[in-house]
Protein backbone atom coordinates (compact mmCIF):
# COMPACT_ATOMS: atom_id res chain seq x y z
CA UNK A 1 0.00 0.00 0.00
CA UNK A 2 2.82 2.53 0.93
CA UNK A 3 5.01 1.57 -2.59
CA UNK A 4 1.80 2.37 -4.56
CA UNK A 5 0.92 5.77 -2.80
CA UNK A 6 4.83 6.26 -3.60
CA UNK A 7 4.24 5.38 -6.89
CA UNK A 8 1.06 7.41 -7.53
CA UNK A 9 2.93 10.41 -6.68
CA UNK A 10 5.59 10.03 -8.97
CA UNK A 11 3.40 9.69 -11.78
CA UNK A 12 1.81 12.82 -10.99
CA UNK A 13 5.16 14.77 -10.37
CA UNK A 14 6.17 13.62 -13.63
CA UNK A 15 2.93 14.11 -15.60
CA UNK A 16 2.71 17.52 -13.90
CA UNK A 17 6.53 18.62 -14.92
CA UNK A 18 5.52 17.07 -18.94
CA UNK A 19 2.34 18.99 -18.85
CA UNK A 20 3.77 22.66 -17.44
CA UNK A 21 6.59 21.72 -19.88
CA UNK A 22 4.14 21.46 -22.82
CA UNK A 23 2.25 24.53 -21.66
CA UNK A 24 5.27 26.72 -21.65
CA UNK A 25 6.51 25.31 -24.78
CA UNK A 26 3.13 25.91 -26.89
CA UNK A 27 2.70 29.01 -25.50
CA UNK A 28 6.32 30.72 -26.23
CA UNK A 29 6.44 28.70 -30.03
CA UNK A 30 3.35 29.84 -30.79
CA UNK A 31 2.03 26.19 -31.48
CA UNK A 32 -1.41 26.11 -33.31
CA UNK A 33 -4.22 24.42 -31.39
CA UNK A 34 -2.21 24.37 -28.24
CA UNK A 35 -4.99 22.62 -26.36
CA UNK A 36 -5.19 19.05 -28.60
CA UNK A 37 -1.43 18.78 -27.50
CA UNK A 38 -2.32 19.37 -23.88
CA UNK A 39 -5.55 17.17 -23.95
CA UNK A 40 -3.32 14.40 -25.47
CA UNK A 41 -1.00 14.71 -21.73
CA UNK A 42 -4.47 14.69 -20.06
CA UNK A 43 -5.61 11.32 -21.28
CA UNK A 44 -2.37 10.14 -21.32
CA UNK A 45 -1.95 10.55 -17.71
CA UNK A 46 -5.19 9.78 -16.81
CA UNK A 47 -4.70 6.34 -18.59
CA UNK A 48 -1.81 5.72 -17.14
CA UNK A 49 -1.57 7.04 -13.66
CA UNK A 50 -5.12 7.62 -12.61
CA UNK A 51 -7.51 10.16 -10.56
CA UNK A 52 -4.69 12.05 -9.67
CA UNK A 53 -2.41 12.67 -12.19
CA UNK A 54 -5.28 13.01 -14.54
CA UNK A 55 -6.16 16.16 -11.72
CA UNK A 56 -3.37 17.92 -11.63
CA UNK A 57 -2.52 17.98 -15.25
CA UNK A 58 -6.85 18.90 -15.58
CA UNK A 59 -6.16 22.34 -13.67
CA UNK A 60 -2.54 22.53 -15.18
CA UNK A 61 -4.12 22.45 -18.32
CA UNK A 62 -7.06 25.27 -17.40
CA UNK A 63 -5.15 27.53 -15.37
CA UNK A 64 -2.90 27.42 -19.04
CA UNK A 65 -6.24 28.05 -20.77
CA UNK A 66 -7.10 31.03 -18.01
CA UNK A 67 -3.87 32.62 -18.80
CA UNK A 68 -3.76 32.31 -22.42
CA UNK A 69 -7.53 33.58 -23.46
CA UNK A 70 -7.94 36.26 -20.37
CA UNK A 71 -7.33 39.66 -21.19
CA UNK A 72 -3.89 40.48 -20.59
CA UNK A 73 -3.24 36.93 -19.44
CA UNK A 74 -5.09 38.35 -15.81
CA UNK A 75 -6.58 34.94 -15.56
CA UNK A 76 -10.33 36.75 -14.87
CA UNK A 77 -11.43 39.22 -17.62
CA UNK A 78 -12.11 37.91 -20.28
CA UNK A 79 -13.41 39.08 -24.18
CA UNK A 80 -16.86 37.64 -24.48
CA UNK A 81 -15.22 35.20 -27.75
CA UNK A 82 -12.66 34.03 -24.99
CA UNK A 83 -14.97 33.40 -22.15
CA UNK A 84 -16.96 30.87 -24.74
CA UNK A 85 -13.78 29.65 -25.58
CA UNK A 86 -12.97 29.20 -22.03
CA UNK A 87 -16.21 27.13 -21.08
CA UNK A 88 -15.54 25.15 -24.26
CA UNK A 89 -11.76 24.23 -23.10
CA UNK A 90 -13.48 23.75 -19.63
CA UNK A 91 -15.93 21.02 -20.76
CA UNK A 92 -13.71 19.75 -22.92
CA UNK A 93 -11.10 19.18 -20.20
CA UNK A 94 -13.83 17.66 -18.03
CA UNK A 95 -15.69 15.08 -20.25
CA UNK A 96 -12.11 13.64 -21.27
CA UNK A 97 -10.85 13.34 -17.45
CA UNK A 98 -13.85 12.31 -15.58
CA UNK A 99 -14.13 10.47 -19.14
CA UNK A 100 -11.09 8.83 -19.34
CA UNK A 101 -10.80 8.26 -15.47
CA UNK A 102 -14.27 6.64 -15.11
CA UNK A 103 -12.98 3.79 -17.88
CA UNK A 104 -10.01 3.36 -15.80
CA UNK A 105 -11.67 2.86 -12.78
CA UNK A 106 -13.83 0.41 -14.56
CA UNK A 107 -11.27 -1.24 -15.87
CA UNK A 108 -9.18 -1.62 -12.85
CA UNK A 109 -12.38 -2.90 -10.94
CA UNK A 110 -12.87 -5.75 -13.92
CA UNK A 111 -9.00 -6.60 -13.54
CA UNK A 112 -9.22 -6.88 -10.01
CA UNK A 113 -12.33 -9.28 -10.01
CA UNK A 114 -10.66 -11.26 -12.86
CA UNK A 115 -7.79 -11.89 -10.54
CA UNK A 116 -9.86 -12.75 -7.58
CA UNK A 117 -11.58 -14.74 -10.03
CA UNK A 118 -8.63 -16.20 -11.12
CA UNK A 119 -7.62 -16.98 -7.26
CA UNK A 120 -10.78 -18.25 -6.70
CA UNK A 121 -10.47 -20.98 -9.62
CA UNK A 122 -6.71 -21.78 -8.76
CA UNK A 123 -7.83 -22.31 -5.20
CA UNK A 124 -10.64 -24.74 -6.38
CA UNK A 125 -8.75 -26.42 -8.71
CA UNK A 126 -6.47 -27.16 -6.29
CA UNK A 127 -8.73 -28.37 -3.96
CA UNK A 128 -10.40 -30.78 -6.94
CA UNK A 129 -6.52 -31.88 -7.37
CA UNK A 130 -6.57 -33.01 -3.64
CA UNK A 131 -10.06 -34.22 -3.43
CA UNK A 132 -9.28 -36.69 -6.96
CA UNK A 133 -6.35 -37.58 -5.38
CA UNK A 134 -8.26 -39.43 -1.83
CA UNK A 135 -10.79 -40.52 -4.75
CA UNK A 136 -8.09 -42.23 -6.39
CA UNK A 137 -6.57 -43.35 -2.81
CA UNK A 138 -10.16 -44.48 -1.99
CA UNK A 139 -10.46 -46.11 -5.19
CA UNK A 140 -7.95 -48.12 -4.55
CA UNK A 141 -8.55 -49.40 -1.20
CA UNK A 142 -12.16 -50.18 -2.33
CA UNK A 143 -10.58 -51.80 -5.13
CA UNK A 144 -8.37 -53.64 -3.04
CA UNK A 145 -11.01 -54.35 -0.84
CA UNK A 146 -13.69 -55.80 -3.59
CA UNK A 147 -10.77 -57.82 -5.00
CA UNK A 148 -9.77 -59.74 -1.88
CA UNK A 149 -10.99 -62.10 0.55
CA UNK A 150 -10.95 -60.95 3.87
CA UNK A 151 -10.67 -64.34 5.74
CA UNK A 152 -8.01 -65.72 3.62
CA UNK A 153 -6.23 -62.68 2.26
CA UNK A 154 -6.54 -64.42 -1.13
CA UNK A 155 -7.85 -62.68 -4.66
CA UNK A 156 -11.67 -63.60 -4.73
CA UNK A 157 -14.14 -64.54 -7.46
CA UNK A 158 -14.42 -61.06 -8.45
CA UNK A 159 -10.46 -60.53 -9.14
CA UNK A 160 -10.46 -63.62 -10.87
CA UNK A 161 -13.28 -62.83 -13.32
CA UNK A 162 -11.12 -58.82 -13.74
CA UNK A 163 -7.81 -60.97 -14.39
CA UNK A 164 -9.28 -64.01 -16.33
CA UNK A 165 -8.57 -62.68 -20.23
CA UNK A 166 -5.04 -62.01 -19.18
CA UNK A 167 -3.96 -65.58 -18.79
CA UNK A 168 -5.26 -65.68 -22.32
CA UNK A 169 -2.20 -67.03 -24.80
CA UNK A 170 0.27 -67.42 -21.29
CA UNK A 171 1.51 -70.68 -20.63
CA UNK A 172 -0.28 -71.93 -17.34
CA UNK A 173 -0.65 -74.15 -14.79
CA UNK A 174 -4.39 -73.82 -13.72
CA UNK A 175 -5.49 -75.89 -9.86
CA UNK A 176 -8.10 -76.60 -8.09
CA UNK A 177 -7.30 -77.31 -3.86
CA UNK A 178 -10.23 -78.37 -1.79
CA UNK A 179 -10.28 -78.76 1.87
CA UNK A 180 -11.08 -82.75 2.99
CA UNK A 181 -13.57 -83.15 5.40
CA UNK A 182 -14.13 -79.51 6.11
CA UNK A 183 -17.75 -79.99 6.40
CA UNK A 184 -17.37 -81.73 9.41
CA UNK A 185 -15.04 -79.47 10.97
CA UNK A 186 -17.51 -76.52 10.62
CA UNK A 187 -20.42 -78.89 11.78
CA UNK A 188 -18.45 -80.52 14.61
CA UNK A 189 -16.20 -77.32 15.45
CA UNK A 190 -17.99 -74.57 14.63
CA UNK A 191 -17.46 -71.74 12.11
CA UNK A 192 -14.81 -69.79 14.20
CA UNK A 193 -12.40 -72.88 13.96
CA UNK A 194 -13.39 -73.53 10.56
CA UNK A 195 -12.36 -69.63 9.63
CA UNK A 196 -9.02 -70.66 11.22
CA UNK A 197 -8.63 -73.08 9.20
CA UNK A 198 -9.63 -71.64 6.12
CA UNK A 199 -7.01 -68.20 7.18
CA UNK A 200 -4.56 -70.86 8.14
CA UNK A 201 -4.76 -71.88 4.12
CA UNK A 202 -4.82 -69.15 2.99
CA UNK A 203 -1.30 -67.74 4.15
CA UNK A 204 -0.06 -71.68 3.38
CA UNK A 205 -0.97 -71.04 -0.12
CA UNK A 206 0.69 -67.67 -0.27
CA UNK A 207 4.24 -68.39 0.95
CA UNK A 208 3.93 -71.85 -1.02
CA UNK A 209 3.17 -70.24 -4.45
CA UNK A 210 5.31 -66.87 -4.14
CA UNK A 211 4.78 -66.12 -7.92
CA UNK A 212 1.21 -67.21 -8.75
CA UNK A 213 -2.13 -65.90 -8.27
CA UNK A 214 -4.12 -68.24 -5.24
CA UNK A 215 -7.88 -67.19 -5.62
CA UNK A 216 -10.44 -68.09 -2.55
CA UNK A 217 -12.94 -69.53 -5.43
CA UNK A 218 -15.82 -70.60 -2.66
CA UNK A 219 -16.32 -71.75 0.60
CA UNK A 220 -13.30 -74.16 1.33
CA UNK A 221 -12.20 -74.54 -2.75
CA UNK A 222 -9.24 -72.59 -4.18
CA UNK A 223 -7.80 -72.09 -7.31
CA UNK A 224 -4.77 -71.27 -8.71
CA UNK A 225 -2.88 -69.84 -11.76
CA UNK A 226 1.20 -69.96 -12.07
CA UNK A 227 2.37 -68.53 -15.25
CA UNK A 228 5.48 -69.66 -16.80
CA UNK A 229 6.60 -72.87 -14.23
CA UNK A 230 7.66 -76.22 -14.78
CA UNK A 231 5.87 -79.05 -13.65
CA UNK A 232 8.31 -79.71 -10.88
CA UNK A 233 8.43 -76.36 -9.72
CA UNK A 234 4.73 -76.63 -9.67
CA UNK A 235 4.61 -79.57 -7.38
CA UNK A 236 6.87 -78.63 -5.36
CA UNK A 237 4.73 -75.57 -4.03
CA UNK A 238 1.71 -78.15 -3.58
CA UNK A 239 4.12 -80.25 -1.54
CA UNK A 240 5.03 -77.42 0.21
CA UNK A 241 1.74 -76.39 1.14
CA UNK A 242 0.42 -80.05 1.98
CA UNK A 243 3.46 -79.90 4.57
CA UNK A 244 2.48 -76.74 5.83
CA UNK A 245 -1.21 -77.62 6.41
CA UNK A 246 -0.05 -81.53 7.55
CA UNK A 247 1.32 -79.66 10.78
CA UNK A 248 -1.92 -78.58 11.68
CA UNK A 249 -3.85 -81.53 11.11
CA UNK A 250 -5.56 -80.08 7.86
CA UNK A 251 -5.11 -82.14 4.49
CA UNK A 252 -6.69 -81.04 0.79
CA UNK A 253 -7.27 -83.07 -2.24
CA UNK A 254 -6.42 -81.06 -5.73
CA UNK A 255 -6.54 -81.14 -9.53
CA UNK A 256 -4.49 -79.27 -12.02
CA UNK A 257 -4.07 -79.11 -16.04
CA UNK A 258 -0.94 -76.86 -17.64
CA UNK A 259 -1.17 -75.63 -21.17
CA UNK A 260 -1.52 -72.12 -22.94
CA UNK A 261 -4.98 -71.33 -23.46
CA UNK A 262 -5.47 -69.71 -26.96
CA UNK A 263 -8.79 -68.34 -26.15
CA UNK A 264 -11.30 -67.46 -23.26
CA UNK A 265 -13.53 -70.55 -24.07
CA UNK A 266 -10.20 -72.93 -23.85
CA UNK A 267 -9.70 -71.60 -20.50
CA UNK A 268 -12.80 -72.19 -19.21
CA UNK A 269 -12.23 -75.75 -20.91
CA UNK A 270 -8.83 -75.36 -18.47
CA UNK A 271 -10.65 -74.94 -15.50
CA UNK A 272 -13.19 -77.45 -16.42
CA UNK A 273 -10.39 -80.14 -16.74
CA UNK A 274 -8.61 -79.23 -13.44
CA UNK A 275 -11.94 -79.58 -11.39
CA UNK A 276 -12.45 -82.89 -12.94
CA UNK A 277 -8.75 -83.97 -12.19
CA UNK A 278 -10.12 -82.86 -8.37
CA UNK A 279 -12.82 -85.01 -9.06
CA UNK A 280 -10.30 -87.94 -9.87
CA UNK A 281 -8.32 -87.58 -6.40
CA UNK A 282 -11.40 -86.85 -4.33
CA UNK A 283 -12.68 -90.59 -5.87
CA UNK A 284 -8.38 -92.07 -5.05
CA UNK A 285 -9.19 -91.27 -1.59
CA UNK A 286 -8.20 -87.44 -0.82
CA UNK A 287 -5.34 -85.87 0.73
CA UNK A 288 -3.61 -86.12 -3.03
CA UNK A 289 -3.10 -84.39 -6.12
CA UNK A 290 -3.41 -85.05 -9.52
CA UNK A 291 -2.74 -83.57 -12.86
CA UNK A 292 -2.12 -83.69 -16.74
CA UNK A 293 -1.64 -81.53 -19.67
CA UNK A 294 -4.48 -79.62 -21.35
CA UNK A 295 -6.43 -81.53 -23.61
CA UNK A 296 -8.53 -79.33 -26.16
CA UNK A 297 -10.11 -82.44 -27.31
CA UNK A 298 -11.23 -83.54 -24.36
CA UNK A 299 -14.96 -83.36 -23.38
CA UNK A 300 -16.12 -82.97 -19.84
CA UNK A 301 -17.84 -85.01 -17.96
CA UNK A 302 -21.78 -84.26 -17.44
CA UNK A 303 -21.23 -83.64 -13.62
CA UNK A 304 -18.37 -81.38 -14.34
CA UNK A 305 -20.02 -79.04 -16.78
CA UNK A 306 -23.72 -78.48 -14.60
CA UNK A 307 -21.22 -77.65 -11.84
CA UNK A 308 -19.55 -75.44 -13.87
CA UNK A 309 -22.17 -73.23 -15.03
CA UNK A 310 -24.31 -73.33 -12.13
CA UNK A 311 -21.04 -72.10 -10.50
CA UNK A 312 -20.77 -69.31 -13.21
CA UNK A 313 -24.45 -68.31 -13.00
CA UNK A 314 -24.53 -67.85 -9.35
CA UNK A 315 -21.22 -65.88 -9.08
CA UNK A 316 -18.76 -67.95 -7.41
CA UNK A 317 -21.41 -68.55 -4.49
CA UNK A 318 -22.86 -71.60 -5.88
CA UNK A 319 -19.70 -73.06 -4.55
CA UNK A 320 -19.68 -71.83 -1.11
CA UNK A 321 -23.73 -73.53 -0.69
CA UNK A 322 -23.32 -76.11 -2.29
CA UNK A 323 -19.86 -77.45 -1.17
CA UNK A 324 -20.32 -80.60 -2.73
CA UNK A 325 -16.62 -82.29 -1.92
CA UNK A 326 -16.63 -80.96 1.73
CA UNK A 327 -17.74 -84.36 3.32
Amino acid sequence: MKNQKKSILTQTILFALLMLALAVFVYYFHVPNPNMILITVLVLATTVGGFAPGLVCAIIMMGYSLFFFSTDHSFFQFTEENLQKVIVVALGVLINFLGVAYLKRTRERAESELKETNTKLAQTNAELEQTNKELKKVNGLLKAIASNDSLTNLRNRYSLRQDFELYVGVPIFLAFLDLDNFKGVNDSQGHVVGDRILASVGKALTDSFRTANCYRYGGDEFMIVAENVTEIDFLASAAQTTETLRVSGISFSGGYVYGTPETISELRSMVMQADEMLYQSKKEGKNRIRGRAYDRSHIPSPEVAEHYRRSLAAGGEGRQQAQRRSA
